[in-house]
């Protein structure tokens, strides 16, 4: 008797295993956990809208358009559609100011102080990258094109400018061929940078056909699409 029920129970446990066999083959996906981000951290951006307040920086000559609106629009649009995307962001100003101490009264010292507080805000937030959004203006008109720049001799810098520049191309204006170039020219923000950094200068208000467009509001909107995917982008590889 004890035989018979060890057979019989060696039978049973057999026809269930055979059973779990084929209910795994019909749906091999069930039991399977997959991570939630797989290999993916939340990633953090310091975005940077150029000038504000008292300091307009560059002003079209045709319109009297001020490079800190446009600037700022595109800065809060590349906000929204990367926070869209589980990206953590922060920004230098986030309206129409500059910050600098109550006594001062000379624009020059209120821009710099202002450059200083953001200078020691990329430094020191803890941002993965830091990306300064501005405008170009040329003597001449002819030029043309969104162009991205970086500080010498960091590579990184140099590897999210290339980027972003790629994507301009793709995905703003694929006449545009400039590259992604190192700034040599010594600037606050650029200087002894202690986080990845790079300037994105997005068109020239001294040709006349791209501000028209840079004033166009769906214009800014594809600007700020074109930067977003070049930052995804660089995080994809980096």
């Amino acid at each position: 008797m004890i035989v018979i029920m060890k057979k019989n129970n060696i039978l049973l446990i057999g026809m269930i295993f055979i059973l779990a066999i084929a209910l795994y083959t019909l749906n091999p996906g069930r039991g399977r956990v997959s991570p939630v981000n797989s290999g993916n951290t939340q990633k953090t951006i310091l975005l940077d809208a150029g000038h504000g307040g008292e300091d307009p920086g560059a002003v079209s000559d045709y319109s009297g358009t001020s490079e800190k609106d446009i600037n700022l629009n595109i800065v809060l649009e590349i906000k929204r559609l990367l926070e869209a995307e589980n990206y953590k962001v922060m920004l230098t100003r986030e309206e129409d100011r500059l910050e600098y101490q109550e006594d001062t009264t000379n624009i020059v010292q209120k821009r710099k102080q202002d450059l200083l507080r953001r200078k020691k805000m990329m430094d020191e937030a803890g941002a993965d990258i830091v990306v300064s959004i501005h405008l170009n203006k040329f003597p001449q008109t002819k030029y043309y094109g969104a162009q991205t720049f970086f500080p010498p001799k960091m590579q990184q810098s140099q590897k999210l400018a290339m980027s972003i520049q790629k994507s301009i191309r793709e995905n703003l204006d694929p006449s545009n061929k400039r590259e992604a170039l190192v700034k040599k020219e010594p600037i606050i923000i650029l200087k002894d940078c202690k986080t990845t950094t790079v300037v994105v200068e997005c068109g020239f208000l001294s040709n006349p056909e791209e501000e028209k467009k840079l004033q166009n509001k769906e214009y800014q909107d594809k600007t700020a699409f074109a930067v977003k995917e070049g930052i995804k982008a660089y995080f994809a590889k980096n």
